[in-house]
């Protein structure tokens, strides 16, 4: 019996176990250091709050991962949308939804235009469009910024996030598990030759997944704005290491393919709010955050990348 229980032991592999392990500790820790503060009502609605843009992006950043890619550019994504969403505000506040993901989807469309007919590896050609759009940003702000109509904070509603949330929650899931796209995005990042032998149309499929991501951080633009009535070049600036610390803390290997799962994306965005939500209750500076978050971000690197396969960049 016991040799049994050993042998199980044996097999259980750290890096599958790790992201609820992880969500696990990171509850306990801050509930024993804040005095249980955790899980007041108040402080719950704060967590909400901490892991919509978190979760609704590494939905988004889901797909791109799954085939082996990685987005550099999405807080700056927001940030245009953010400013579009703002202009388009301050015409009609009902203007401010579609002036906010379409160009959240153009934006998107052109990562994945660099990427797969300019043939540049997903890091560098987001390193460069990021450089772009902030380019962009500072251009259109000059420096300053953009305030929209104040009515357009009454949108800024709990309920609506959590509708938000569920409806991207269940549309990711359906098409990451149940739908051709969401299993072609785990062949293009099980091997992207073999899934052009077989007939997938991987070009096609890439760009979709960086248009999706697109425009999801369109979107987030747009409660951006409503949350705060202004738009600035400072926009979406910390979304790409909170998504990035989330996918890797949900367990979304580097490498994507097969091994990729769609609950890694829920729960290490979970695991991500709780942990900014902690430090906030703690009373921790900007600097402790990002200090933490890199650490953070290191560790489950270290944990998680899959040495067997250096090639992680597709």
């Amino acid at each position: 019996m016991i040799q049994r229980i050993l042998k199980r032991l044996k097999q259980i592999n750290i890096q599958t176990i790790f992201p609820l392990l992880g969500f696990v500790a990171v509850i306990l820790f801050f509930q024993f250091m804040t005095d249980g503060r955790v899980f007041t009502v108040r402080n719950m609605k704060a967590v909400i709050n901490e892991s919509f843009f978190i979760l609704l992006a590494t939905i988004g950043f889901s797909f791109v991962m799954a085939e082996g890619n990685l987005d550099l550019s999405m807080g700056t994504i927001m940030g245009v949308s953010c400013v579009c969403s703002a202009i388009g505000a301050n015409i009609s506040p009902f203007l401010a939804i579609p002036f906010a993901i379409v160009p959240g989807l153009a934006l998107g469309w052109f990562n994945g235009f660099v990427h797969v007919n300019l043939k540049m590896g997903s890091l560098i050609a987001t390193m460069s469009t990021q450089s772009i759009f902030t380019g962009i940003l500072i251009l259109v702000l000059n420096g300053g910024s953009l305030t929209a109509p104040m009515s357009i904070l009454k949108w800024n509603s709990l309920s609506l996030k959590l509708f938000t949330m569920v409806v991207i929650m269940l549309a990711g899931l359906y098409l990451y598990n149940y739908t051709y796209y969401g299993k072609a995005c785990r062949a293009v990042g099980a091997c992207s030759e073999a899934a052009r032998q077989t007939g997938i149309p991987v070009g096609k499929i890439k760009k979709l997944s960086f248009i999706l991501l697109g425009g999801i951080c369109g979107l987030l633009g747009f409660f951006s704005l409503i949350r705060t009535g202004t738009a600035s070049s400072s926009t979406g600036g910390e979304l790409m290491m909170n998504v990035w610390c989330a996918a890797l803390l949900g367990g979304l290997p580097l490498t994507g393919g097969y091994a990729s799962k769609y609950r890694a994306a829920i729960l290490g965005s979970f695991t991500m709010a709780v942990l900014a939500n902690g430090m906030t209750l703690m009373g921790l500076g900007t600097y402790d955050k990002q200090l933490i978050k890199g650490a953070v971000f290191l560790i489950t690197i270290a944990i998680s990348f899959d040495r067997k396969n250096m090639v992680i960049i597709k």
